[in-house]
């Protein structure tokens, strides 16, 4: 009976073997290589990654240059992280969510005087608050309990506070 079984089974482990050798990886590509774009307003924010500059908003990232495999323990609070600097602009640091990967980064960054710009109503703006979270969090809860805001509405401004930490 084993031996019924393994020879249904060996093929499948010899395919798997040799995707995982082959140099082109084209079989079973890795997730790692999966892009997102991050975007900002206003545009031509530069973009760090790892704490390195890879270029400027907007921006196709690999998720494997986020999420690396190896890198330095000095880079270790820097990874996962997503970090726009645009002069003028308050620095806006993220760290990768899988909503962020699936969906893309669009921030809106805190300018100032630039601020005046008129944004879509979708875009990801920093906290404007110096509030606690505990306090940002009771505001909601109190919102919620007064039917001002939906349960919808509520859990996404809880995510999107938490999501800022």
């Amino acid at each position: 009976m084993f031996l019924k079984h393994s020879t249904k089974a060996l093929p499948f482990f010899i395919l798997t073997f040799l995707a995982g050798c082959s140099s082109t990886g084209n079989l079973f590509p890795p997730s790692g290589n999966r892009t997102f774009l991050i975007e900002s307003i206003p545009a031509g924010a530069e973009v760090y990654v790892m704490g390195e500059k890879v270029g400027e908003t907007p921006i196709q990232i690999v998720s494997k240059d986020i999420f690396p495999n190896i890198y330095p323990k000095e880079k270790e609070s820097v990874y996962g992280r997503v970090t726009l600097k645009r002069a003028g602009c308050e620095d806006y640091t993220r760290t990768v969510s899988s909503e962020i990967s699936n969906n893309g980064l669009h921030a809106q960054l805190d300018c100032g005087v630039m601020d005046s710009i008129q944004t879509p109503a979708h875009i990801d703006a920093p906290p404007r608050s110096n509030e606690s979270v505990e306090l940002r969090l009771e505001k909601i809860r109190e919102l919620l309990g007064k039917g001002l805001i939906t349960e919808e509405e509520a859990g996404k401004a809880r995510a999107r506070i938490i999501d800022e930490l």
